[in-house]
C-alpha cells in the first residue's frame, strides 16, 4: 500500500480538505454546493456527507459525538470566529472515523438553528418541533421528467442505463416528478443529454403546476408549513395556445421550463431576470429540452419600470417567484442559517413588495398573478399578501397556502385574480 493510500494519511488529507472548505464558507459568500465542487474528487463524496451534516445539526451532532459545545455556540460567534471553530474539525474527524459503522437515528435539537430564527418560527407557528426535524433531515434528489417521456418512462430509461444505484419512485406530489432515495450521477446519462429531465425539487415543480392549474393543485396546500399529504393531481387539461405567461424572477428558468413543458410547448413564455448568466443558462436548458416558445429578457435592476411599461395589461399569467429568506430549502442549503441575520428578512420583504407592485400592472383583466416564495416566514407570506391587497384593490384572492417542508422543499404560494376595470362614475 502506498503512503497516500494508508488510512491515517487519507484521514489527514480529508480533514485538511474539510478545514479548507469550512474556512471558505466563512471567508466569502460562496454557497455550499460551490464550495464542495472545488474539493478534490478523491474526497468529495466524503465531505459531501460530513459538511452538510455539521451545518444542518451542529449541536445535536456534537452531543452524539461527545464534542463539547459552549452554551450559545455556534450562533454567538461572528464569521471570523466561525471560520476557526474547533468543534467543527473535531466533529468532522469523529464522523469520518465512524462512517463505516451505521449510526443510530439522530433527533435534531432547536439549538441546531439560530435562536432568532427559532423565535420567529415560534411567534408565527407556536410549536416548532416538526419544522426542526424536517429541516434538519438530509435532502433528497428529485427529477422532473419531460412530458414527452413521463415519470414512468424516465425511470425505465435510467434503469436501462444502470444510472440508478439508489431507490427511485414516481412523485406523489407532482405528475412528472421522480424521487430518488439518495445521490446518483444522473447528469452524465444519455437521458439528460437528450433533454428527458431536469433536476428540480418536487415543491418547485408543484409551484409551476399550481401557477397554471390552481384549481387542480390547491388541495395540496395547508394553512401552516408541514409535511405534504399525498394527493392525486389527475389529468392535466389543455390550456389555450394563445396564453401569454411571464416569469418575473426567472433565474436559470426551472419553473419557466416546467410550465412550458407542461403545456407541451404551447403558449408564449417571457422570462425576465437581472442576471445575464442565468438567462443564458435558461436558453441552453430550453434548447436541450426542445422548447422554442420561451423568450428571455434581461432587466437592469432599478430600471425595470421603463421596459415593463410596454407590457402593461398584456399577460394571462404572471409568476413572481420572489427572493426570500429561503427557510423552506434549509435541508439543501444548511449553510444559509450560518450566514443569515434577522435584518436580512426585513430587507427581503421590501424587495418582495416592490416586485409584486412592479409586475402586477402586467396582468390583464381577469388574468392571474401568482406570488411564491420558498419560505414560511409570516411577514414574507401571509402578511405580504395582506399588504398587497391593501395597496392593490383591483386584485382579489384565489387559493393560497403552504406546501411542505417534507418530503419536498417548503413553499408558500398565493394566486390573485385581476378584476375587470369598473367604469368611472361622474
Amino acid at each position: 500500500m502506498k503512503d497516500h493510500e494508508k488510512p491515517s494519511v487519507r484521514a489527514s488529507l480529508i480533514l485538511e480538505a474539510f478545514e479548507k472548505t469550512w474556512e471558505k464558507l466563512f471567508d466569502s459568500p460562496v454557497h455550499l454546493d460551490t464550495a464542495l465542487s472545488q474539493v478534490p474528487l478523491a474526497y468529495k463524496s466524503i465531505l459531501a456527507q460530513i459538511l452538510p451534516a455539521i451545518l444542518a445539526r451542529p449541536v445535536s451532532w456534537a452531543e452524539q459525538l461527545g464534542v463539547g459545545v459552549p452554551e450559545g455556540e455556534p450562533w454567538s460567534l461572528n464569521a471570523s470566529e466561525l471560520k476557526h471553530w474547533p468543534q467543527a474539525r473535531w466533529m468532522a474527524a469523529r464522523m469520518y472515523a465512524i462512517m463505516a459503522n451505521p449510526s443510530p437515528p439522530l433527533v435534531a435539537l432547536p439549538e441546531d438553528f439560530p435562536t432568532w430564527m427559532i423565535r420567529a418560527w415560534e411567534l408565527a407557528w407556536g410549536s416548532t418541533d416538526e419544522l426542526v426535524q424536517s429541516l434538519a433531515a438530509p435532502a433528497g434528489l428529485s427529477l422532473r421528467a419531460s412530458r414527452k417521456i413521463g415519470a414512468q418512462g424516465l425511470l425505465a430509461a435510467l434503469k436501462a442505463e444502470n444510472a440508478l444505484p439508489v431507490s427511485a419512485e414516481c412523485s406523489s406530489i407532482v405528475p412528472f416528478g421522480v424521487r430518488l432515495g439518495g445521490y446518483a450521477s444522473v447528469l452524465k446519462t444519455q437521458a439528460y443529454q437528450r433533454g428527458h429531465f431536469e433536476i428540480q425539487d418536487e415543491g418547485s415543480q408543484w409551484m409551476a403546476c399550481f401557477a397554471l392549474w390552481p384549481e387542480l393543485f390547491q388541495d395540496g396546500l395547508q394553512m401552516r408549513p408541514g409535511k405534504v399529504s399525498k394527493f392525486n393531481t389527475g389529468t392535466l387539461p389543455s390550456l389555450p395556445s394563445s396564453l401569454k405567461i411571464i416569469d418575473a424572477c426567472a433565474g436559470a428558468g426551472g419553473k419557466t421550463l416546467a410550465m412550458a413543458d407542461a403545456l407541451r410547448g404551447r403558449g408564449r413564455f417571457f422570462a425576465y431576470d437581472t442576471s445575464i448568466k442565468k438567462l443564458q443558462a435558461l436558453k441552453r436548458r430550453a434548447t436541450r429540452a426542445g422548447l422554442t416558445n420561451i423568450q428571455t429578457c434581461h432587466l437592469t435592476e432599478g430600471q425595470e419600470t421603463e421596459i415593463l411599461a410596454a407590457y402593461e395589461s398584456s399577460a394571462d399569467l404572471v409568476l413572481v417567484d420572489a427572493p426570500c429568506s429561503g427557510w423552506g430549502v434549509l435541508r439543501k442549503n444548511p449553510d444559509l442559517k450560518w450566514r443569515q441575520t434577522a435584518d436580512v428578512v426585513t430587507r427581503l420583504t421590501e424587495v418582495q413588495a416592490r416586485l409584486l407592485s412592479l409586475y402586477a400592472p402586467l396582468v390583464k383583466p381577469q388574468g392571474r398573478l401568482v406570488y411564491g416564495v420558498c419560505t414560511f416566514g409570516w411577514n414574507e407570506t401571509r402578511e405580504q399578501v395582506d399588504n398587497f391587497l391593501k395597496n392593490h384593490p383591483e386584485f382579489s384572492v384565489l387559493s393560497g397556502g403552504f406546501l411542505g417542508p417534507s418530503p419536498c422543499d417548503g413553499f408558500f404560494v398565493q394566486a390573485f385574480q385581476k378584476n375587470e376595470k369598473k367604469p368611472q362614475t361622474l
